[in-house]
């Protein structure tokens, strides 16, 4: 295979993932695939319009989808994923590996340091992580045969935070709940079956980073003295007024920090806020049906 022990990352859509992949991929020997993992193989980004949007269809999703049977990459295909024979999966890893090349055009995988671009020679070198959301998750198995050397992370978060963006967004209580239950369940399963895949929490990241990063990067068999300073995209967040609001800078701007400094530039009241604004009725019917999972995640109901 193209690529050697990746990082495979599986997290709930708007769990708060993005943080932990600026985190990771500030080690200088670390680069992403076009961001999260069905990016690589189907169109959608702001770059993927025209011919470049139909050539990604026919290259990277058909082929595989013509052979599975299978939209094997779509994020709310909430089931088992099917067998992919050898030459399919050689396949799938030379596009994650040419995948850190497409990205060098956004925000990932231009610097090494702060200010300090990547050469592609460097970047071709470097460990590959990929973010998978919600039903990638399905895909752990594949991954666990085609890299024995992968480490693999699940990110979960506190569900009634990301029950309030889901909702913002269009969804009811009972849609995410019943996604959460799914996603939730294959991670607990998946870590029962592949040795060192670790179930880490959005809470310990936000609460205290120092102690999440050092935690992280040894899962990652990841130096963290050889990162200077740690990368951090900016984004909105909820605000304890029901406002989305910037911490510093500009919308997607990158900053840096040292990691010392990181604590000051992170929130740790977003799920406090965000839950304060789901209601009482969205939230017992979240409950209804999610609540033993959470539990089952060391979660409080409380």
């Amino acid at each position: 295979m193209l690529n050697q022990r990746p990082i495979f990352l599986h997290c709930f859509t708007h769990g708060g993932s993005s943080m932990l992949v600026d985190f990771l991929i500030s080690h200088p020997n670390v680069c992403n695939s076009s961001g999260e993992t069905h990016k690589v193989f189907k169109p959608g980004t702001a770059f993927d319009v025209g011919w470049p949007r139909l050539k990604k269809r026919a290259l990277y999703d058909y082929p595989i989808r013509l052979v599975t049977r299978q939209d094997y990459f779509r994020p709310r295909l909430l089931e088992e994923r099917k067998p992919v024979p050898e030459f399919l999966r050689r396949y799938i890893d030379r596009i994650l590996y040419h995948g850190r090349f497409t990205a060098m055009v956004e925000t990932h995988n231009l610097y090494k340091y702060d200010s300090v671009p990547y050469t592609k020679e460097e970047l071709a070198q470097c460990r590959l992580l990929t973010k998978g959301l919600d039903g990638i998750v399905f895909t752990a198995g594949l991954f666990h045969e085609m890299y024995p050397d992968a480490k693999f992370v699940g990110l979960t978060r506190n569900g009634l935070a990301i029950c309030e963006g889901y909702i913002r967004r269009g969804a009811t209580a009972e849609m995410f709940a019943n996604l959460y239950n799914t996603v939730a369940g294959k991670m607990l399963e998946v870590s029962q079956q592949i040795p060192g895949y670790h179930i880490l929490r959005y809470e310990e990241m936000v609460g205290d980073p120092v102690a999440f990063l050092k935690k992280v990067y040894k899962i990652a068999d990841l130096n963290i003295e050889e990162v200077p300073k740690f990368r951090v995209l900016t984004r909105p967040i909820t605000d304890k007024d029901g406002k989305r609001v910037l911490i510093k800078g500009e919308f997607r701007q990158v900053l840096w920090y040292p990691l010392d400094e990181l604590k000051a530039s992170i929130r740790s009241d977003i799920n406090e806020n965000q839950i304060r604004q789901l209601g009482p009725e969205n939230r017992e019917r979240f409950l209804a049906v999610a609540g033993k999972t959470m539990e089952k995640l060391g979660y409080s109901l409380n």
